[in-house]
């Protein structure tokens, strides 16, 4: 029995003892190879920001933003009136179990050309949140809109004159309401510079009415929650959209409502929360990146291991020998299992925690928040640290590591162990193949890169992964470019006028239109059309020939709902439409569904507009001939205040589109620098191994008298002419793939998709790629020349 546990214990001891001599060896490899390992670490680390910061930062603003809009009673929907309503008509609407607030504005135009909007403190509805100082309390203090306050230089306590009269900021915030901040709805993006909004009490406000000095007519809206009974009197803790006790349904209320106020009279626009682009605009941004990071992520992921796979296949190769030794010692499967998986797993691990950590620190806010921070005017964001999303991060990538080299290693190490002390490898009999008349140079560089096959093809994986991230900044950069060119070609009148009512004659120079909105769904989002009656003389809009072989007449529904109107290539690009298909749009003011035939599309890219002969287009709403809402001119107009509903200049317009693109800039550098870290990372390792595993025929080929030169010819350039050729296939098809994603990430942007690169854009790639690949050259030209002779020595059986 002694002798039985003295056994036993002597074959602990070696085991322990086997422990210690594989640890050791552990940290010598990790010490012999700290650069390539530092690489996987990197590429780990870098994988997992790209995802935890994207999809993190993305929570966060929208956890953030969903609260605060909860908080401060966000509105269900607004409507705008050609005149207050009455009291009879609040009473009628309130009877509906509607919780109304009005929101009238007046609009001031500031010295340096911006238009401040003043409304009054809200009670009940749209609750300003105040980040600085406080809400105003006095006739001469003031609240700014957050990114107003910042472009213009303001602070609490600075003063802003309007109407001749001076008041203090007592508070900066911002609005539920306004998150995209605009001027009018049909906007393509906010200008912090151009436009902002304020609050005061109702005592300054009605100072400012009575002084006649805003720049045009009083806005007429009113917001409104839906109650959820009857006994609700007081403004809810937060928006509801229940049912009632009666079981009307939420549509079928807010269809009543609509109903109501249009056979009222006056009613200009009805706007439900969710079909109202300044509402929910940075969360539906958002969610674009948290869906692009996570399937990023994924892809990013299978190349990690992919690339892991390489590394392991490699280290087994090289430490066959080794191996086979131990085998033959009598250590198990297991133990060298163990010992050749826990050094990449534990490395991946604390790539993973990194990136991870570094995903949800404030420096990635700063750096991938802050663009949907100071674009839209959205309250300051609280971090959420989503437990789903640190999983991902810790634990994704040590977990691929570990069953990428528990399959690989398992594989390799069924070997025998003579087979594995000799290191006989398992090649393909490329020598044999037939490659012509190439010359020695050319042959061997063709027969080994068939030999490092696997290599090559991780990569132009990583290359391709890091092209989808490059074409993802790129089309980006190109969209908003593209956008910018188009609003100032295409945008040929000086000023647009919105009429509250018409003047009694068509001032001189200016030419009539009738613009009507509508809505209609695109992938999912609901995106406002403008559609827009012409004269045949209107020269600022391309010639239009729907609505002119239609009859005069129009007696009946069923003839109108075949109307003929001609689109804009925004609006066909947007909507996937061609000439002879049909669209369903919804009216905005009173929610009709009216259905068009396209009957042509016209070169036009400035928004979302659709175009008929305004005659037409009276008959088929509605209106008397003669009527018009809208006059273009190439100079500004004398009106009457009273009778401008809103302004807008080409130059406002052209500006807008600018401000997208600085905006997008820091995003558009994120994804360029990324992706150029992913390939240098992935290119380094990949041709690192190639060279790592040719080591003793680098060192024959030295005894042989070639020098570094020659070597590098044979043994690094085939590599880099996988790169440069893979780069000339994989750059077109990168970006083919990428323009069919693209689209559903800039779903709730309302202009057309045009990301097109230019010829010198695929020119200009193709040149980064390869001053990568010389860049990675020159690095390895130096690890060559550390090949020596003796490497045969050491190899030798």
């Amino acid at each position: 029995m002694k002798n039985k546990w003295n056994v036993k214990t002597i074959k602990q001891q070696k085991e322990i003892m086997m422990q210690k001599i594989l640890l050791r060896k552990t940290f010598r490899e990790l010490q012999k190879n700290f650069m390539r390992y530092f690489a996987l670490f990197a590429l780990a680390a870098l994988s997992v920001f790209l995802v935890t910061g994207l999809a993190g930062t993305a929570w966060s603003i929208t956890g953030t933003v969903e609260s605060k809009a909860e908080e401060n009673c966000l509105e269900d929907g607004e409507f705008v009136m050609s005149a207050p309503l009455s009291e009879e008509q609040e009473e009628v609407v309130g009877s509906m179990e509607f919780l109304l607030e009005d929101m009238f504005y007046l609009d001031f135009k500031q010295s340096d050309g911006s238009i401040l909007r003043l409304m009054k403190n809200r009670e009940r509805i749209n609750q300003a949140e105040v980040s600085e100082g406080q809400v105003a309390q006095n006739e001469n203090e003031i609240v700014l809109e957050r990114i107003y306050a910042k472009t213009h230089g303001l602070d609490v306590g600075d003063t802003v004159v309007l109407g001749e009269r001076e008041f203090t900021v007592s508070g900066i915030g911002t609005s539920a309401d306004y998150e995209l901040c605009v001027e009018n709805l049909t906007d393509m993006a906010a200008d912090g510079n151009a436009f902002g909004t304020a609050f005061v009490t109702l005592e300054a406000y009605r100072f400012l009415e009575e002084s006649g000095q805003a720049a045009r007519a009083e806005g007429i809206v009113y917001g409104f929650c839906l109650r959820p009974d009857t006994s609700q009197t007081d403004a809810p803790e937060g928006k509801s959209t229940a049912d009632n006790e009666a079981g009307n349904s939420t549509d079928e209320r807010m269809d009543e409502l609509r109903t109501y106020l249009s056979e009222s009279g006056g009613l200009l626009r009805f706007t439900e929360s969710d079909r109202n682009p300044r509402i929910g605009a940075a969360v539906d941004d958002v969610q674009i990146n948290i869906r692009a990071s996570l399937t990023a992520g994924v892809i990013v992921l299978i190349l990690l291991a992919f690339v892991i796979s390489v590394f392991v296949v490699h280290s087994i190769d090289r430490e066959s020998a080794v191996i086979g030794t131990l085998y033959a010692m009598g250590v198990k499967r297991g133990e060298l299992m163990l010992s050749y998986t826990w050094l990449p797993v534990l490395v991946c691990l604390a790539g993973g925690v990194l990136g991870t950590a570094l995903g949800f620190s404030p420096a990635a806010f700063l750096l991938l928040g802050e663009s949907t921070y100071s674009y839209f005017s959205i309250p300051d964001i609280c971090p959420v640290l989503n437990p789903w999303l640190a999983v991902y991060g810790i634990v994704l990538p040590a977990l691929s590591a570990f069953l990428v080299n528990y399959l690989v290693i398992r594989s390799r190490l069924g070997s025998t162990a003579l087979s594995l002390m000799r290191g006989t490898e398992k090649h393909r009999k490329v020598s044999r193949l037939k490659l012509g008349s190439l010359t020695f140079v050319r042959a061997f560089q063709i027969r080994r890169l068939l030999r490092e096959k696997r290599s090559c093809l991780a990569l132009l994986a990583g290359m391709f992964v890091s092209l989808l991230v490059l074409d993802l900044g790129l089309n980006c950069y190109m969209f908003c470019r593209n956008m910018e060119r188009d609003y100032a070609e295409d945008t040929k009148y000086e000023y647009m006028y919105q009429l509250m009512y018409q003047p009694d004659s068509v001032p001189e120079g200016a030419y009539p239109a009738f613009a009507e909105s509508f809505s209609g769904e695109a992938a999912g989002y609901e995106l406002e059309v403008t559609l827009l009656g012409l004269t045949e003389e209107n020269p600022f809009f391309p010639e239009i020939s729907s609505g002119k072989d239609q009859s005069n007449e129009r007696n009946n529904a069923q003839e109108r709902e075949v109307n003929r109107i001609s689109i804009s290539s925004a609006v066909a690009g947007k909507f996937g439409l061609k000439t002879g298909d049909r669209i369903r749009l919804d009216r905005t003011s009173d929610g009709k569904e009216y259905s068009f035939t396209v009957a042509e599309i016209v070169p036009y890219s400035a928004g979302l507009y659709s175009f008929m002969d305004i005659g037409e287009m009276r008959r088929l709403l509605d209106k008397e001939e003669g009527y018009y809402n809208v006059l273009y001119s190439r100079k500004s107009l004398d009106l009457e205040t009273q009778q401008i509903y809103a302004l807008t200049t080409r130059k406002d317009i052209v500006k807008t589109a600018s401000v997208l693109m600085e905006n997008m800039t820091p995003m558009i550098g994120t994804m360029i620098m990324v992706s150029a870290l992913l390939f240098l990372i992935v290119l380094y390792q990949m041709i690192r191994i190639m060279s790592d595993r040719a080591a003793l025929s680098i060192s024959l080929m030295r005894l042989f008298g070639y020098r570094d030169k020659e070597l590098g010819k044979l043994y690094l350039n085939g590599g880099l002419a996988v790169a440069g050729i893979g780069a000339a296939v994989l750059i077109p098809l990168a970006k083919w793939i990428m323009d069919l994603i693209y689209p559903s990430l800039v779903a709730n942007v309302a202009c057309g998709p045009d990301f097109v690169w230019p010829g010198q854009m695929y020119i200009s790639v193709y040149v980064g790629i390869l001053l990568c690949c010389l860049a990675i050259q020159r690095m390895l030209a130096s690890r060559l020349r550390q090949i020596t002779p003796t490497e045969v020595l050491k190899r030798r059986e």
